[in-house]
């Protein structure tokens, strides 16, 4: 599933304001330590325009899924041609 497939929602309930709000997205390096693997990717993070905390969005929750997924992939198939 490409990325550019995903229409995102301009606003979200946010639970801390109790209410619709717009939000923002703000780009976040996110480091994974397994206990067998480490890895980090780049994640989109929504935070509520109206109080600052960050906000469910399922559209960016699946596309950051996807994203941790491809780095996982990624760094477990490099793994494995150093061995």
């Amino acid at each position: 599933m490409d990325e550019a497939e995903y229409k995102i929602e301009e606003i979200v309930f946010c639970e801390n304001c109790q209410d619709d709000v717009k939000y923002e997205i703000r780009s976040e390096i996110i480091k994974i330590d397994m206990e067998d693997i480490e890895f980090s990717y780049e994640a989109l993070v929504p935070y509520c325009k109206e109080c600052g905390e960050e906000v469910s969005v399922p559209e960016i929750n699946d596309l950051n899924i996807i994203r941790a997924y491809k780095a996982q992939k990624e760094a477990l198939e490099n793994r494995e041609e150093f061995k």
